[in-house]
């Protein structure tokens, strides 16, 4: 049974590379993508499989273009010169079959050993799911961006914006997320990180994490286990225990959705906000405070208006400027 298990995975991560091989030429016809989209759309074997291969290959590429420091430089930096003609053919069977081994080498390793820094990002409205070589997990959630770097005995990501889940692999080397100066540390868990105005907030969904909040090492790190969620910033930092349905609240976003649970007005508008470029705004103060509850699709604003005009005393209108003003009726 193991052995056919094995046969299966070597099977998948050669197939995932000879996508990723395929699809980085620049003529692959529209049926080869519409194939391909079909067999990763068959498991999650195969998605997680092509995003190791794609990241491979990339790596690939790059190190096809560096050139070392010490090598003797190009003509073509003091004279002008017909480009050379590039030899590498995607479309040959042999290099097909090279590029395919190679790639399977190194995504069948497991084993990390460049340097270089990866950056992810998605837009305003955008969600991301992102499968690195360890078999680490990043869900990245509307407009944010996280930089992953695996060096030496150390898996890093940093948060740059916005915010993202984190599934780290089991493995002896720590899984790092940095967010501003914090430092947040894990060997094999599930957590959320997002970045605030001021704030950051962690939530641990599995496992156990160490926060530093500042980043000035073990004297300052704090330990949180599942189920626990932590908020810190210049004021200072606190943590509080979360049922399992608040942690499924707040990752809501994952489903393309936003869960209130007794927010006030205020800040489901600015929740909403963060998923769309069309705006709305409080016009009114008085009205700032009224609690919600209730579920809605992030990325429709207009259903949630409709929602609170039908619901409170609230009346919408629609400025010049695209952006919906709320107010008191009367």
């Amino acid at each position: 049974m193991g052995r056919e298990a094995g046969s299966r995975r070597e099977a998948v991560r050669a197939a995932a590379a000879e996508w990723a091989v395929r699809l980085s030429d620049p003529a692959c016809a529209a049926d080869t993508r519409a194939a391909f989209e079909a067999w990763r759309a068959e498991s999650f074997e195969n998605e997680a499989a092509f995003e190791r291969a794609h990241a491979a290959w990339e790596r690939t590429e790059r190190l096809r273009a560096f050139k070392p420091g010490l090598a003797k430089p190009d003509a073509d930096l003091f004279a002008p010169q017909e480009a050379p003609r590039r030899t590498f053919d995607r479309r040959s069977p042999w290099t097909l079959m090279a590029a395919v081994a190679a790639i399977s080498g190194v995504v069948g390793t497991g084993v990390m050993t460049a340097t270089a820094s990866t950056a992810y990002a998605t837009d305003i409205g955008e969600r991301r799911v992102v499968v690195l070589a360890d078999n680490s997990r990043i869900e990245l959630n509307t407009d944010s961006k996280v930089v992953v770097r695996y060096r030496g005995g150390v898996r890093e990501v940093k948060l740059v914006k916005g915010e993202a889940l984190f599934e780290a692999a089991a493995d002896k080397r720590p899984f790092v997320v940095k967010a501003r100066d914090s430092r947040i540390e894990t060997t094999g868990g599930e957590l959320s990180v997002r970045l605030g105005a001021e704030n950051a907030a962690v939530t641990v969904r599995r496992g156990a994490v160490e926060v530093e909040p500042d980043g000035k090492g073990p004297a300052k790190e704090t330990k949180i286990a599942a189920g626990t969620a932590m908020v810190y910033g210049p004021a200072g930092s606190h943590a509080q225990p979360l049922s399992d349905a608040e942690i499924e609240r707040a990752l809501a976003w994952r489903q393309g959705a936003i869960a209130l649970n007794g927010q006030s007005l205020s800040q489901a508008v600015a929740e909403f906000n963060r998923y769309n470029r069309r705006k709305v705004r409080i016009a009114d103060p008085s009205i700032a405070d009224l609690r919600l509850a209730g579920y809605f699709q992030s990325t429709e604003p207009m259903a949630f208006v409709t929602a609170v005009t039908h619901t409170f005393p609230v009346r919408a209108s629609e400025g010049e400027d695209g952006v919906i003003r709320l107010a008191r009726k009367g």
